[in-house]
């Protein structure tokens, strides 16, 4: 199976370096990091990534309008980070597959990139890493 090629998008530059050394270490390719709305849209022109990791409060934009570009666009196969998931069904509607609530354990992230590109495929999911809600199910 080829590496996954990730876009990470997220305005904390301690998290987002911490989670592109994780990826990478798992064998990714970090394609970008965006920490705005803007630069995520304008980066994700540029490389069309497959699977991507999107902050949904981000200063300044909206990760959600990231993650409806990105899905609609590029198909790319959205995972959702966020310390506020009050209302999964809203975060399903912007065509994410899950949602890694934080704070999250970096290791999860390469496993909930496995169970996102799984739902995406149609394809049986064994076990959700701790606290990951799979989106799929109020789309």
């Amino acid at each position: 199976m080829d590496p996954f090629r990730v876009l990470i998008v997220e305005d904390d530059a301690v998290i987002s370096t911490d989670l592109e050394g994780v990826l990478e270490a798992a064998g990714c390719e970090v394609c970008g990091v965006a920490a705005s709305e803007r630069a995520a849209l304008r980066m994700a022109e540029a490389t069309h990534p497959p699977f991507a990791v999107v902050d949904v409060r981000l200063s300044p934009g909206d990760g959600r309008v990231v993650a409806r570009e990105l899905c609609d666009r590029y198909d790319t196969v959205v995972l959702l980070a966020t310390a506020h998931i009050d209302h999964p069904e809203d975060l399903a509607a912007t065509g994410a597959f899950g949602c890694l609530p934080k704070p999250y354990e970096m290791e999860d992230v390469f496993a909930a990139l496995e169970v996102v590109r799984d739902l995406h495929d149609g394809r049986p999911v064994r076990r959700l890493p701790d606290h990951m809600v799979a989106l799929n199910r109020w789309m």
